[in-house]
Order: structure tokens, then sequence, then C-alpha cells
């Protein structure tokens, strides 16, 4: 079965895109056949992973819709070997808006990837807690909570981890005991002293629930996407490549601890 990771936050400009592209290539380049389910309608992951919204007809506006085509279907293959992406479109917003007049709407993504031969899933959720993010929290086994340093970035904090509740039927006590989730920390600007401490003392209740990995502020992920590339073939050599490896071995090192990583993979030196 596949591991299926949702990328998660109510909040835009959190890195949620940047870190679907560049986690997912990390575990493509680490030997993992890894697809990417860009499901915000902007569809700024499928652009990032080089994927133009004018090549492909079918999307996931299709696997939501009815009548659905299965996501196999609407999967290609990106630049990176490994690496497939369920694309996205802006038509994808009104498949959403069908959604809500379904039955059991919040598993129909879960059914679609049923089925697929992927050692991991990421889902890249649109900034709400909609429908399309529901269907993520249905579908997936982990979630990734990508967080700015900044004061409102952990507004919605609390709110997000209750729809995680509610969605998965846990109790606050239930969600902590299990390895369910992890909060990103990303732009992290070591200059920023004040900031940094403050927002490092507001998440000390999820101390164990935070990655030990930090995305510095880094130029180099911005010039990667509009590149279209991922960060390790656009700047193998930066900070923000530097922090995605981390990120990566990180990652691999809690699914294996949950017991949910498929076998051994060559090292980072194979690939880079």
């Amino acid at each position: 079965m596949s591991t299926v990771v949702a990328i998660i936050n109510q909040k835009g400009g959190t890195g949620k895109t940047t870190t679907a592209i560049n986690l997912s290539a990390g575990l493509a380049y680490q030997g993992y056949r890894t697809l990417v389910v860009d499901l915000d309608p902007q569809g700024h992951t499928t652009i990032g992973l080089g994927v133009e919204p004018d090549s492909f007809q079918e999307c996931m506006a299709e696997v939501l819709s009815v009548p659905r085509k299965r996501i196999a279907e609407v999967i290609v293959a990106t630049y990176i070997p490994g690496l497939y992406l369920a694309p996205s479109h802006i038509r994808l917003a009104r498949a959403a808006e069908q959604c809500y007049t379904r039955v059991f709407r919040e598993m129909i993504l879960a059914q679609s990837l049923e089925g697929l031969e992927f050692d991991f899933v990421l889902i890249d959720c649109p900034p709400s807690l909609g429908v399309l993010t529901t269907n993520s929290l249905f579908s997936c086994s982990f979630i990734i909570i990508p967080c700015q340093i900044s004061r409102y970035s952990l507004d919605g904090l609390a709110d997000l981890l209750t729809t995680v509740e509610t969605v998965k039927n846990l109790s606050p006590e239930e969600l902590f005991e299990q390895d369910l989730f992890r909060i990103l920390l990303t732009t992290y600007d070591r200059r920023n002293r004040v900031t940094n401490e403050y927002i490092l003392e507001q998440l000390k209740p999820y101390r164990d629930k935070t990655f030990a990995t930090f995305i510095m502020k880094n130029e180099a992920l911005n010039q990667a996407q509009i590149a279209q590339k991922a960060i390790f073939d656009y700047d193998p050599r930066s900070s923000g490549a530097h922090d995605y490896r981390q990120l990566t071995t990180e990652f691999l090192e809690i699914c294996q601890r949950k017991n949910n990583l498929p076998g051994k993979r060559p090292s980072w030196q194979s690939f880079l």
C-alpha cells in the first residue's frame, strides 16, 4: 500500500507547494516511486513540476466529477525519473463545488487512490478547510503542516487540528498519541531572533510533533519555482536543497519508525 501524505494549511503562502514539489522530488531521487496529487485549483504544483496547463486534457477535476475518471487515466510523468503527477486545473474549483451535493463526498479521493502502485502519494491541498482538504485528510496516513515563522501563521493551527480530529474520528489525546502529523517550520531567518523565539515558545506544546528540520528562507527556492524545477536540479548546493534533503531523510526515518517504509533504497550520493 502507498503511504499517503497530505500537505495542509488553510493559510496561503506557508510553503505547501514548495514542500510538495521538493519533498516528492527528494523521495523520487531516493528511489521511491512517488505520485504528487495536485488538489489545489491554482495548479501551482503542476506548473512548478514543469507541466503546463495546456499540455493535458484531463486532470483531478475529472477524477472528482461525475462521471468520474480513474486517477490512473490522468497521471502524467514529470521530468524526474520515478516522480509522477496527477495535475490540477482551475476547473477543479467547479468540480469541488459539485462534490458538496454528493453522498460520502469525503471518500471520493480515497476511493480513487485504491489500487495505485506507488511507494508514496503526496497531496498538495488548497488553502482552505473545504471539501478538497477533507478528502485529503480522509485519504491520508500522515499529515505535514507547513507553518511560516510569523505571528499570524499559528492562528489557524488549532482549527486545523480540530478538523483533523473530526475527520479521523480521534480525540485530542488520541491525535497526539498517534504519530499522525508533523509541523514544518518554513521561511526561517536566523536574524529574526525575537520573532523566532516567540514562535518557538508558542509551539512548545507541539515540540514532539514538529520536524527537527527547518526550511530556511532561501531565494533559490523561489527561483527554482520560476524555472519549474525541484531545488535539487536548480541549485543542488543551495541551503534550500540542503534543507529539503534533510527533510526527506527525517521524513523517511519517521516512516521507518511507523513500520511503513517500503524497502531499503540508495543514498543521496547516488543521485546528487
